[in-house]
């Protein structure tokens, strides 16, 4: 009778045929990333400015051809968002600055600009879920004290304790760089879609499409700002003497 270990060995193929096949069955599609991206992260007023002057250098390509001066165009925003309405303002002079002449009032060629904000409900996955950065640096230098202290006279001199922490986390900053990007904190479950659209009539002329990350409590700088709510009605009496 051959050892029972033959006989695994005899089993392992059928059972690697067995996990294919089952693997082979499933009904719906495999969960695949798309390739690395990066995508902009908005932070600053400033961020919206560099945004303007993209939009704006768009515009005057569009319009190159145009007679100057003939067809001024009238910058609009759909509500009174902070976004929305500094956007205008940095949009405006963006434009200004490189000749394009502008119109205080309706005309005939209009600049529209829309936002959306989109809120996922679902957490970012994190690859790497320990602190980086200022955490490896301040225990590298740990490393070096703790050695220079205690441990000098030892065989694993504090250079070479020093080196090896230092290492690993400047080896853990750049994977962390690798997969989350360069902007502070990484993506985030938060993004605003900014849409810029140059209409005549009832005729599309040009387009441009934006997409920003951005931090959750930054959302309210995109959503348009509550109206007061009116006055109470103060009562009042009448006072009659008898």
């Amino acid at each position: 009778m051959p050892p029972p270990i033959l006989h695994l060995r005899a089993l392992a193929p059928l059972l690697a045929t067995a996990l294919l096949v089952g693997c082979g069955t499933l009904d719906v599609p495999r969960a695949d990333n798309y390739p690395a991206t990066g995508q902009k992260k908005a932070r600053a007023v400033h961020h919206w400015d560099v945004l303007a002057g993209d939009v704006a250098t768009r515009v005057v390509e569009k319009i190159s051809e145009w007679p100057k001066g003939d067809y001024p165009i009238h910058v609009t925003v759909p509500d009174n968002s902070s976004f929305n309405q500094g956007f205008l303002k940095l949009l405006r002079v963006q434009l200004l600055d490189r000749g394009v002449v502008l119109s205080t009032v309706p005309t005939a060629v209009e600049l529209q600009v829309q936002t959306q904000l989109v809120q996922h409900g679902a957490d970012v996955p994190r690859s790497l879920p320990i602190p980086l950065g200022g955490t490896m640096l301040g225990a590298g230098v740990g490393v070096w004290r703790d050695w220079k202290e205690h441990y000098s006279n030892r065989v694993l001199l504090p250079g070479a304790a020093t080196a090896i922490g230092i290492g690993a986390g400047l080896a853990l900053d750049i994977a962390h760089l690798y997969t989350q990007g360069a902007a502070a904190g990484g993506p985030t479950r938060t993004e605003v879609l900014i849409t810029t659209t140059l209409t005549s009539h009832d005729r599309y002329l040009a387009g441009s499409a934006d997409m920003y990350y951005i931090e959750r409590d930054d959302a309210v700088l995109y959503q348009p700002e509550l109206a007061a709510p009116p006055p109470t009605p103060v009562k009042t009496w009448l006072v009659v003497k008898p």
